[in-house]
């Protein structure tokens, strides 16, 4: 603690005492050499002790104090957002207002300047806002009580993916995020918004790293059935799919196993609603083109960071045909030209559209484009599309209110037959 009116006393009596040095004064008040100094330097043109022992700023106002107009436009500002963290109203501040040209007569009539994330804290403090910021207790010994491992060194090393639902839109209506990250950066790759968790959206959020990044080495998941299969040995179609493109698939046994993709999960999260009310995004259809172009730019800019080893583990995606990738695969055995996949029969046909003649027993491979549901047959390297012959599904019961409509329906189902 320092004591400047006992400075300044052992510094008067410096004047007349040659044994009492700057090191001693140090050593009893607590100021360096240098603060000395100044000090007796300030002291030899007053005598008032009373007035060095006083503050030069006691009893002005701050220069940087906030004036009322400043004061409300941030309470205005802040109110399409009920519920959101101090970084992210002080990066809106930044961005939208101080940074924007546009808004130059506005920063000039309402006195706004940049201000520092402590004075934004003392803001919402003043105001009563809550952050919806929450960190994890730590431990007796101060670490996390989930200690991070250390990430992958190179970026597509390991990939981290997982769905998460929200209320993302604030309807009442959750939809799930499929969100890829990367290990070694914590930047997220690629994103997809469905109503439930689901393979065709991770088929999406797969084929946006494959064509903007290229080959990543592997996958780290949770065992949902999409990933793993109950079966022991056996992929899922996702995993199948994985395989012909040599990603390794690593499932992890708990969500804290996987804790930066979780983290990321939580920060979209807290962020990401407030700026879908920032950038007027209205559904989710708009919401998924907005994501992928220029949302995961913007965040990844905020919380990426440089990998270990600057070399990419990505591999090009060259010789692969990423069409017949994405793939539902089935194998059916032909019965008098025809296969059966759930309650439908179908054929294949040549150019012509004529139906191909095939030995009765013969295995077939059979593909659906997972984002088209086109179908083809695999047979020999060669694609053959498919058509319907026979449909035996069971069908809801049909009403007929007159003749007509039971004439109708009977017509329907002899073509059928």
């Amino acid at each position: 603690m320092k004591d400047k009116l006992l400075a300044l006393k052992l510094l008067q009596q410096k004047m007349h005492d040659s044994s009492l040095t700057y090191p001693i004064i140090s050593e009893k008040t607590g100021y360096s050499k240098r603060q000395l100094i100044r000090l007796s330097e300030s002291l030899c043109s007053s005598a008032d002790m009373e007035t060095l022992c006083r503050h030069a700023n006691a009893g002005k106002e701050p220069v940087n104090k906030a004036l009322h107009d400043e004061i409300q436009f941030l309470i205005d500002l802040k109110k399409p957002y009920p519920s959101i963290t101090i970084s992210q109203f002080r990066d809106i501040f930044f961005e939208d207002i101080l940074n924007n040209p546009a808004m130059s007569d506005i920063i000039h009539q309402y006195h706004l300047k940049p201000r520092s994330f402590s004075w934004f804290r003392n803001l919402f403090i003043q105001q009563g806002w809550k952050s919806p910021e929450s960190r994890k207790p730590l431990r007796r010994d101060g670490r996390a009580v989930h200690p991070l491992r250390d990430p992958a060194p190179q970026r597509g090393m390991l990939i981290q993916i997982d769905g998460t639902p929200f209320d993302w839109m604030g309807n009442g209506e959750n939809w799930t995020l499929h969100l890829a990250v990367d290990d070694a950066t914590t930047e997220p790759l690629a994103g997809c918004f469905m109503p439930t968790e689901r393979q065709l959206g991770y088929c999406y959020v797969m084929h946006n790293i494959l064509t903007k990044y290229g080959i990543p080495m592997s996958l780290y998941s949770d065992k949902h059935t999409i990933f793993r299969s109950s079966k022991e040995g056996c992929l899922t179609q996702f995993g199948l799919m994985m395989d012909d493109l040599g990603i390794e698939m690593i499932f992890a046994s708990t969500p804290q196993a996987k804790g930066r993709i979780e983290r990321y999960n939580g920060t979209v999260q807290r962020r990401l609603p407030n700026d879908i009310i920032r950038f007027g995004i209205k559904d989710y259809d708009t919401l998924n083109r907005w994501f992928d172009t220029f949302y995961l730019p913007y965040i990844r800019q905020k919380f990426a960071f440089l990998p270990k080893d600057p070399h990419d583990a990505f591999v090009p995606l060259d010789g692969h045909d990423i069409d017949s990738v994405f793939t539902l695969r089935y194998e059916r055995i032909i019965r008098n030209d025809s296969f059966s996949l759930n309650g439908i029969y179908y054929s294949l046909i040549d150019e012509k559209g004529e139906i191909i003649h095939i030995l009765n027993d013969t295995p077939v491979n059979i593909r659906i484009n997972v984002f088209n549901n086109q179908m083809y047959v695999l047979r020999y390297g060669k694609k053959y599309p498919v058509k319907i012959v026979r449909d035996r599904r069971k069908r809801i019961s049909d009403i007929a209110e007159n003749q007509k409509d039971l004439h109708e329906i009977l017509n329907h189902l002899h073509s059928h037959k």
